[in-house]
């Protein structure tokens, strides 16, 4: 028998034991079959709702592998939002109004600044913030979050002078005159981020619950939060015992935290139909956009090589501890650099232990052909963000040489050496978290100006389309619950607007109706 049976349109099953079927019937929250209509008929009854589709493309719900769900939904509720913003000038306005209509935060935060999109075209500094906010600390991250500008008053309260300690993998910039002005690079961002009044439960709530919602809108019905702290986590735990996580949601605890050199202790590893935590983060280096991402040579234009985050040895003797207690491990890594001591490590990992999970490596900005090969010979899952070609791609044509330029992102390459590949969009890095624009960005390369970024590394529509959905659920050690339409996995799936090969425009919304564990999702 079953509650739900879908029929009469076109069903992208990303099973390739069963790539064309007719019908899907869904019993208790999960699919029960999917196979021709006439073999179907047998399972209803007269209760089951037949859901006519009229036409449209059933497939399963997208999977975003690498999304900063909390953060999300920090800038919808309390955070100003800063992505977009055209020059210096405007960013002071809306920082004056958001200090002005707040009066009651000790901290004034903000995010998403890139300076590629401002008339300045430099990142601003503490003076520029002193000029409309002085009696409050504030904290201007930029949008890749790996830089940050704070005013004077965030100076004085984290204590940077003039000869201020820097931690290791961080960077303190100084001015012309030789005193901080005000700019933060990488773990140095964990100087200011200490002095922040800690987050309520209710906060973090408010805050998982507005992005859940905004991701399902666009059919996102499971996500990966990547560098969970451990407040964080226990919040995430307490919902999912009170049944109040919307989405499947697989939590990622950082082991070592910005600003520090002391780990985390290890959480206990941890599995519920909507909660997972079997992973845990590194971060190997910085940010392209930024120029903090480690280069084997200088970026254009500059001396800087970016920057390292990590020592190899602590982060062997972490990642080994992590993996002798069933972990997978899943490292940022976005420079050539950075990724050759990711890949080091990974193999002494499993010289260690060759059974472990198979590990992850979270952006690969820039692999060079033996680091393709290397993660294929260890089948590595890759997790990348193919939007940032699109909002990022100004910066990445004004800091890479050309050569880098056309090896950037290079998801064609990954899939040909048959890496499993999954997509994600790092939000809330990029403004446009649809998993159809990230799709979109795929097969086009093009970024905001129009420019085409290596063209010979766009990949089709289906295979886009596999990335979101079963290369998602393999990274995230799922692919037996979700990413495919398969008798007993769950009942996740999305339509979208007529046939997805003539009629839907990609870079739309899109969506017709969601549905999570059977039951559909109405929004207003």
């Amino acid at each position: 028998m079953c509650e739900l049976l879908f029929h009469n349109g076109q069903i992208l099953t990303f099973d390739p034991a069963n790539p064309t079927p007719e019908a899907v019937a869904v019993e208790g929250g999960k699919i029960k079959a999917v196979d021709r209509l006439a073999e179907l008929r047998a399972l209803a009854h007269p209760n089951t709702q037949w859901i006519d589709l009229k036409g449209k493309t059933l497939m399963p719900g997208f999977f975003d592998a690498h999304i900063h769900v909390w953060k999300v939904g920090d800038l919808l509720t309390f955070n100003l939002d800063l992505r977009g913003v055209g020059s210096i000038e405007e960013m002071q306005d809306k920082l004056r109004d958001f200090a002005a209509q707040h009066p009651e935060l000790q901290w004034i935060r903000a995010r998403g600044f890139n300076e590629a999109q401002m008339q300045e075209g430099r990142l601003p500094t503490r003076h520029d913030i002193d000029k409309v906010v002085a009696n409050r600390p504030v904290f201007l991250q930029r949008t890749c979050a790996h830089i940050a500008v704070i005013n004077a008053k965030a100076l004085e309260i984290c204590g940077i002078n003039a000869t201020p300690p820097v931690p290791f993998g961080g960077e303190i910039r100084l001015g012309t005159d030789g005193q901080p002005n005000g700019i933060l690079c990488e773990t140095a961002l964990g100087l200011a981020i200490r002095h922040f009044p800690p987050n309520t439960e209710a906060d973090y709530e408010t805050m998982i619950l507005a992005a859940c919602g905004g991701l399902l809108r666009h059919g996102v019905t499971a996500a990966c939060d990547p560098a969970v702290m451990p407040d964080l986590l226990t919040v995430y735990q307490k919902m999912d015992r009170e049944g109040r996580l919307p989405m499947r949601i697989h939590a990622v605890p950082i082991v070592l935290p910005d600003g520090g050199s002391e780990p985390l202790p290890l959480p206990d590893l941890y599995e519920s139909e909507n909660l997972v935590v079997n992973t845990v983060k590194f971060f190997a280096d910085g940010g392209l956009s930024g120029q903090t991402a480690a280069l084997s040579r200088p970026y254009k234009n500059s001396n800087s090589r970016g920057i390292l985050r990590l020592d190899p040895t602590q982060f062997y003797e972490l990642a080994l501890e992590a993996q002798s207690k069933g972990f997978q491990v899943a490292t940022h890594a976005i420079g050539d650099e950075a990724i050759s001591l990711v890949i080091n490590a990974y193999e002494q990992l499993y010289q260690a232990q060759p059974d472990a999970p198979r590990h992850r490596i979270e952006h690969l900005g820039l692999p060079n052909e033996e680091h393709l090969r290397r993660i294929a010979d260890m089948g590595l899952h890759v997790v990348t963000q193919p939007i940032f070609l699109r909002e990022l791609g100004r910066n990445f044509r004004q800091s890479l040489d050309d050569d880098f330029l056309h090896n950037c992102y290079p998801f064609r390459s990954m899939l040909d050496h048959g890496i499993n590949v999954a997509f994600s969009t790092d939000a809330p890095v990029v403004k446009d978290l649809r998993p159809l624009s990230c799709i979109a960005a795929a097969m086009d390369r093009m970024d905001l100006d129009g420019e085409v970024i290596s063209s010979k590394e766009k990949i089709g529509l289906m295979a886009a389309l596999e990335c979101y959905t079963m290369g998602s659920a393999k990274a995230n050690s799922a692919e037996e619950i979700v990413g495919s339409l398969t008798a007993g996995k769950v009942a996740d799936f999305l339509s979208l607007k007529g046939n997805l090969f003539t009629t839907i425009d990609i870079q739309s919304s899109g969506i017709k109706e969601i549905w999570r564990a059977g039951k559909q999702l109405l929004f207003q």
